[in-house]
């Protein structure tokens, strides 16, 4: 286990040299040291080294160079991109994937689409309409299309809407 404290003292007096990147596991970088070592280019770089390898905290040092893992009290953050949660197999709480819902957490009368309500479950009451124009089929289906894109929508449910919107006409 490498040590924040032998790395700095190395890096004050033979920075020059690269030899606390040889220290640090940093080969690459050494090596590039010692090449340019009679610059003295590297000679500042290791001044430079020194002080960010002694104020550094010992955590960060320890991650950086010991390969220690988070501790227990380490904050995660989730980077995937909103309506990406199916492909990464991750649902964020309240979140379920399609056909999988806790029964009971949708408002009255609706169910999603494909997935046969519990008996007992109201029925979503089914509005006489007039015939949809056209136009208006398209721009529905545009919509939907738009959330299937944003990701709002899963492609089963997509084709569910869709099938019912041409259904309808």
């Amino acid at each position: 286990m490498k040590d924040k404290s032998t790395a700095a003292i190395l890096a004050l007096f033979m920075g020059g040299l690269g030899v606390h990147k040889f220290y640090l596991g940093r080969i690459g970088a050494g090596l590039v040291y010692l090449v340019f070592s009679l610059t003295f280019i590297p000679a500042i770089l290791g001044l430079i080294d020194f002080f960010i390898l002694a104020l550094m905290d010992p955590d960060e040092f320890n991650r950086r160079y010991n390969g220690t893992a988070l501790g227990p009290a380490s904050v995660v953050v989730n980077m995937l991109p909103p309506g990406h949660y199916p492909q990464a197999g991750y649902y964020p709480p309240g979140q379920y994937p399609p056909g999988q819902y806790p029964p009971g957490q949708y408002p009255p009368g609706y169910y999603p689409p494909g997935v046969v309500p519990p008996p007992g479950y109201p029925q979503q009451p089914q509005a006489a309409r007039a015939p949809r124009s056209a136009d208006e089929l398209a721009r529905e289906l545009e919509k939907l299309n738009e959330l299937r894109i944003a990701g709002l929508l899963t492609d089963d449910e997509f084709n569910a809407q869709k099938a019912k919107l041409l259904a309808s006409m």
